[in-house]
């Protein structure tokens, strides 16, 4: 059964004032020998964290974390998967690495028997699912997941498609913390995504983070509360491990990974329309800005962009001036532009607006209804929709709406009755 975390556990800590030391060991393999950096205190530590390194690599901001958690006993293990492969970072990387390697570096950090928890963030929740469920002849024990804003998708599905896990994930039977930062579409997968580790048996912790974008801690171009949510990371993580000790000491076995199903190549992102080929009459029916509900069959007999966006999402800032000029251009033609914002208050939607004048209406998805029903799993996602209210293209990622390519296909759509 799920847990939901509704608020998370606020505990000033008392760091103490142990050195931390950093130090690297090698792990030979068959194949390969990785090198294992270990941050910890000079006292014996009580607990260790496997961090995996995600498609951004092993990153410092980790790192810190590591060494405040180091000065309450916390030890941290830290491998560069991909140095052994000879590639850079990046998502095409993370599925190169071989299972073995995260199995050998898991059963290499339960050897004396201390209670482990395998970090991992967004692509890397991939690696950690891979390696659990590699143990399918021993029973696991003092073993847990956290996985922080986990992409856990075959291939990020196309505006519409349905989402296809890894087969992996329903067959992890272990304490599972998955968090989530709200500013995300993923959000509203939460539900979904706990049910399929459900399928053997994990017990699975949900915590959402409130106000922040994916990957939080370690943006560039973070913003005053994700700076603040990063200095914070250190007592939030030791909080939610905590929170599955009660849960560690039965023995579990994985369940059988199911026979991997045929999957489509990754989809290259374009910047323009694709056809569309999912489920047609799905629903839309909102409130305005001013309260008015709006619903999409009401614009029957024009072509409709329906369009999903944030305003802290920046292709979907940078898009918006083009979609005016597009709505400016088409203003005599029988065209509207509607565009559902995930989830953000009326009163930041209207200040928004202030320096981002459009001239469509913006529609609220308070609960993110529009969102699961359109199955939107990247922002901005962009659906173009015929007189007849069927859905004829989508794309998601951002682009100039009035570029020629795009007017093709809206005035061939003009054109149809």
């Amino acid at each position: 059964m799920a847990r939901t975390i509704i608020q998370l556990l606020f505990v000033v800590w008392s760091w103490s004032l142990l050195p931390v030391q950093a130090e690297t060991r090698p792990l030979p393999l068959a194949d390969a020998e990785l090198n294992i950096e270990v941050v910890s205190a000079e006292a014996p530590a009580q607990a260790r964290l496997l961090w995996l390194p995600s498609e951004y690599g092993v990153l410092s901001q980790e790192r810190k974390v590591a060494e405040r958690l180091a000065k309450n006993g916390i030890e941290s293990w830290f491998s560069d998967l991909y140095e052994p492969l000879f590639l850079a970072p990046a998502p095409s990387a993370v599925d190169q690495v071989p299972t073995a390697w995260v199995q050998a570096l898991i059963k290499e950090a339960r050897k004396d028997g201390k209670p482990l928890w395998i970090v991992a963030a967004n692509k890397a929740a991939q690696l950690a699912v891979r390696g659990v469920s590699a143990f399918q002849q021993e029973s696991l024990n003092h073993l847990g997941l956290v996985l922080i804003n986990p992409n856990l998708y075959v291939n990020t599905p196309q505006a519409g498609e349905s989402a296809q896990y890894w087969n992996e994930v329903a067959s992890v039977n272990l304490p599972v913390t998955i968090w989530q930062a709200e500013l995300s579409p993923w959000r509203w997968r939460l539900a979904e995504l706990s049910k399929q580790f459900e399928q053997a048996g994990s017990d699975v912790f949900t915590v959402l983070q409130p106000k922040v974008r994916d990957r939080f801690y370690f943006r560039a171009d973070a913003l005053a509360v994700e700076k603040t949510a990063a200095e914070q990371l250190a007592p939030r993580l030791q909080t939610l491990i905590g929170l599955q000790l009660p849960y560690m000491s039965a023995d579990r076995r994985m369940a059988p990974v199911a026979s991997a199903a045929p999957q489509k190549a990754a989809s290259h992102r374009s910047t323009e329309l694709q056809p569309y080929q999912g489920p047609q009459d799905r629903v839309l029916q909102l409130q305005d800005q001013q309260g008015n509900t709006v619903a999409l069959s009401d614009y029957r007999g024009k072509v409709v962009l329906l369009n999903f966006w944030a305003s802290w999402c920046p292709p979907c800032v940078h898009e918006m001036p083009s979609m005016a000029r597009l709505k400016t251009r088409l203003k005599e033609a029988p065209f509207e532009i509607l565009a559902v914002n995930l989830a953000e208050s009326a009163a930041a939607i209207s200040a928004f607006l202030q320096t981002h004048p459009v001239n469509f209406p913006v529609l609220l998805d308070p609960s993110g209804s529009a969102v699961k029903e359109w199955q939107v799993f990247a922002y901005p996602s962009t659906y173009l929709i015929d007189k007849q209210g069927q859905i004829r293209y989508a794309l998601f990622g951002g682009t100039q709406w009035d570029a020629a390519e795009h007017l093709t296909l809206i005035e061939e759509a003009l054109q149809q009755p």
